[in-house]
């Protein structure tokens, strides 16, 4: 971690794109990334040195063979894993926006509107804050493979379509005991919502101040004390 001022150099092979979260597994040090755009990718970032982005590396988007080119807004199977790979983008530093027309041209997921995401226990989940067929949100949960060169598997987690239950999920992050915690960025009174590993919805926290968003959800290290900004 650095102590003091550094230089700002630009991570170009991470891609030109709209850039919402990244996170990265620990264990790889293979960088997820979502796109806030309702035709937006999942992407990875497979770096040549694990913990050194500088020195570049691969940028990938998830693909589900089965299903090429697929949006996953609407009319997805909910609680089914399907195994996925991943498709190079060649020209990760483009012009004009066009990573993910490469990637999808070449078979990549689409996913309605690419918001939070966290690494949690091994795995990555994200929120797609426009998914399902009321279009109120969708979380997604993504299992690496063992290594870069296994696809993992996919799954539609979380789909209530139900405003009472999830409007607009946005940042997510794992709590201490083993929850998601998910602010809300939707239409009317904003929550944090939680999500029990089975899948089950709660309300956590309520926003009764005014109208925006929950935002930058964590806890302490000590896991005792969660933080969120409005």
């Amino acid at each position: 971690m650095a102590k003091g001022p550094v230089d700002p150099v630009p991570l170009k092979a991470m891609g030109r794109f709209t850039h919402e979260a990244a996170v990265v597994d620990p264990k790889t040090g293979i960088v997820y990334m979502t796109e806030d755009m309702d035709t937006g990718l999942f992407y990875r970032f497979v770096p040549k040195q694990p913990g050194r982005l500088r020195a570049g590396g691969t940028l990938e988007a998830l693909r589900i063979p089965s299903m090429p080119k697929a949006y996953t807004g609407k009319d997805f199977p909910l609680n089914t894993p399907m195994a996925v790979d991943w498709v190079t983008i060649e020209d990760f530093d483009p012009v004009d926006d066009t990573v993910r027309v490469e990637g999808f041209d070449k078979g990549a997921a689409i996913f309605a509107g690419g918001e939070g995401a966290c690494f949690a226990k091994g795995e990555v989940f994200f929120s797609a804050s426009n998914g399902g067929s009321a279009e109120l949100g969708q979380i997604w949960r993504h299992t690496p493979g063992r290594n870069a060169a296994e696809g993992g598997t996919l799954e539609l987690f979380v789909e209530p379509n139900d405003d009472a239950l999830l409007d607009g999920p946005d940042n997510i992050v794992l709590a201490p005991f083993g929850d998601l915690f998910v602010c809300e960025d939707g239409e009317g009174t904003e929550f944090v919502r939680g999500i029990t590993p089975e899948g089950k919805l709660y309300s956590f926290a309520r926003n009764a101040l005014n109208g925006f968003e929950f935002t930058g959800a964590s806890f302490s290290p000590d896991g005792k004390t969660f933080f969120v900004n409005i």
